[in-house]
């Protein structure tokens, strides 16, 4: 009897090793998965400025979603560096637009110069234009 107790600890213990198997194939694959999303969704982010006219951003990993911000409809523009941007040393820009409700475009993952030199640039168009409009 004691032999079939010591093939049965054996059969118990086999099936927890495939079981703690499966599940560490089930999780490496599952961190696959997640880091090829947030990289294929960090590639497919970019912006454009064209000066004079305006900011181009392109959105998406599996929908492609392009934004064209007209200088001509920017209200106002805002520097955003909160504690886990400020460690990184990174800033985003959040452009607001006239016409919907609430509704801005961010500009995440940026140098904090380079985010400054932008957002002044673009404050120098909007006053540019807005002049240029005036009777």
């Amino acid at each position: 009897m004691v032999l079939g107790h010591e093939l049965l600890d054996l059969r118990w213990g086999a099936a927890a090793v495939r079981t703690a198997l499966v599940a560490l194939t089930g999780a490496v694959i599952a961190a696959a998965a997640i880091e090829w999303h947030a990289r294929a969704a960090f590639a497919r982010y970019s912006w454009t400025h064209l000066p004079e006219e305006g900011v181009v951003v392109h959105q998406g990993a599996w929908w492609h979603k392009e934004i064209w911000l007209p200088v001509s409809r920017l209200q106002h523009l805002d520097v955003v560096r909160g504690p886990i941007e400020r460690a990184y040393g990174l800033a985003t820009l959040a452009l607001f637009t006239a016409g919907y409700h609430q509704y801005s475009v961010r500009l995440e993952g940026l140098d904090p110069e380079r985010a400054l030199t932008l957002r002044d640039t673009l404050l120098a168009e909007i006053r540019a234009q807005r002049l240029r409009a005036e009777p």
